[in-house]
């Protein structure tokens, strides 16, 4: 006999998935510069670690590639996103 095992499944809201990449997107744009130089993307690492615990996750995929996107527009553009400097 076979058991079978249902896993709960949890729901949001399109406003909380719409926050919720604004937050991703926004900390791609976050690095920490030394000398007016960009050098660590400290918001991918934080988005990174915040993605593996986080109860209510969109798809994993998506929110990598929310984090590699603004990282690279953080990079590319100097004038978008924070920069932390030291």
């Amino acid at each position: 006999m076979k058991t079978v095992v249902k896993q709960k499944r949890y729901y949001e809201s399109d406003f909380a998935f719409l926050v919720k990449a604004a937050v991703y997107l926004l900390l791609g744009l976050t690095w920490i510069a030394i000398s007016n130089h960009r050098l660590i993307p400290i918001g991918v690492i934080l988005g990174f670690l915040f993605s593996k615990v986080d109860v209510f996750r969109i798809d994993r995929k998506i929110e990598y590639a929310l984090l590699v996107v603004g990282a690279l527009l953080g990079l590319a553009f100097t004038g978008i996103g924070l920069t932390i400097g030291f």
